[in-house]
């Protein structure tokens, strides 16, 4: 038996606050005000009796660290152990700061954790009384021309989408969920509005047709964007690319799927490794993007990339060591698998993870329980700043995803 409770609750700050995404000097101001509201969506998922808790927040990153407590308040009101909670992020690059430590401005956005974590916690202990019980569909279908891998067009990426929706005895949909995969940059770092950018227009606009705001997220986004096909860089593009998206989602069909009580596992490794080695290889990469920035002729775009850059290769080199844990979890509801990472997947790497449970449907949640920046495939190194901010050297992720492999 499937039953299912949703809610939606709206967390965007009050007063002066920051937005994390970008290491622009606009984002080290205060923003300017709010285009779009900023949410948390919850979704409540109990399968034969047992629990499983998803968690969206409208944020760019999120750490262990700063979701402790939010966690360990989730887990005792809906009475779950930590492995049945997920806490992911939609990754707006325009929305507010203070959810991970270390942020690319250093700007907090004082109080905002706290009153998200309230908010969240409150409107959690509602879900419960709230079950009903539901059947479960699924729409299945690719996108294509509104996005594609940021380093080319030519290369590989996930296009895959899928949209879950939980519908009542009267065929009322009670409960959604919404995946595809694409770096919610479109307005830019020069932005000083909060926005949820396009994966939060997407998920209004597919709310607005299915009757309920899904629990959106994206996947393995780490290389995708829509930087080919961009128009432009304000509300009016992003408007543009959402309808786009949304109306090419529209045209899929939903099929009735079988959920049973998920098998949940737990996969962890320990990164420790000398950063010094790569030292040498920073400071060329910084040398190659400032004159990118010095050239009055580059484009915005490429200023945009080179900035990060510059900004990202230089704390780096400021780090003699790099440790830090990499944990993975899988629930596999029978037909349905997620997986969830803690990072920036490369989108061929999330692919690899799906081809691991063949005759299911395999779904990546990223950006999920922690954020430890990107993950880079090795064919990839030195065509994107991402390879030179990845915490992993060259062939590091594809040893990790061996490991996980030989678990699942």
């Amino acid at each position: 038996m499937i039953k299912v409770a949703t809610t939606c609750v709206r967390i965007t700050p009050t007063g002066v606050f920051y937005m994390d995404g970008y290491g622009s000097d606009e984002r080290r101001l205060p923003a300017l005000g709010v285009h779009d509201d900023a949410y948390a969506v919850l979704l409540l998922v109990e399968v034969d009796g047992t629990r499983t808790m998803f968690v969206s927040l409208d944020v760019c990153n999120i750490n262990r660290s700063r979701t402790e407590r939010l966690r360990e308040l989730l887990c005792e009101a809906l009475e779950i152990d930590d492995e049945h909670l997920v806490v992911s992020t939609i990754h707006s690059h325009s929305c507010p700061t203070s959810m991970r430590e270390g942020g690319i401005t250093g700007k907090e956005t004082l109080g905002w954790p706290e009153m998200v974590c309230g908010l969240v916690v409150q409107a959690a202990t509602l879900l419960p009384d709230e079950l009903v019980e539901a059947s479960c569909e699924v729409l299945r279908t690719h996108v294509r021309g509104w996005y594609s891998n940021r380093n080319s067009k030519d290369k590989p990426f996930d296009d895959e989408v899928f949209v879950v929706k939980f519908v009542d005895a009267a065929g009322a949909t009670v409960a959604g969920m919404l995946n595809f995969n694409c770096h919610a940059t479109v307005v830019g770092p020069k932005n000083r509005y909060l926005t949820t950018d396009v994966q939060g227009a997407v998920r209004a606009r597919i709310a607005d047709w299915i009757g309920v705001v899904p629990y959106t997220f994206t996947g393995a986004s780490g290389d995708l964007g829509n930087r080919q096909f961009r128009k432009g860089n304000d509300f009016a593009e992003l408007a543009r690319v959402s309808c786009g998206i949304a109306s090419e989602i529209m045209r899929g069909s939903f099929e009735p799927i079988e959920l049973s009580a998920p098998a949940v596992s737990v996969f962890h490794q320990d990164i420790d490794y000398d950063n010094t080695v790569y030292w040498p290889s920073y400071r060329e990469k910084v040398a190659e993007a400032q004159a990118v920035l010095d050239d009055p002729e580059a484009s915005f775009d490429a200023k945009k990339l080179a900035r990060t850059e510059v900004t990202r290769l230089t704390e780096r080199q400021q780090i003699e060591r790099i440790a830090f844990p990499i944990d993975m979890r899988t629930y596999d509801f029978g037909s349905v698998v997620f997986v969830t990472f803690p990072g920036e997947l490369g989108s061929t790497l999330g692919m690899r993870i799906k081809a691991m449970f063949p005759g299911k449907v395999a779904i990546v949640i990223g950006y999920a329980n922690d954020g430890q920046g990107y993950f880079v495939p090795a064919g990839d190194f030195g065509l994107g700043y991402e390879s030179f901010v990845t915490k992993l050297p060259e062939g590091g992720i594809e040893n990790v995803l061996d490991a996980f492999g030989g678990q699942v």
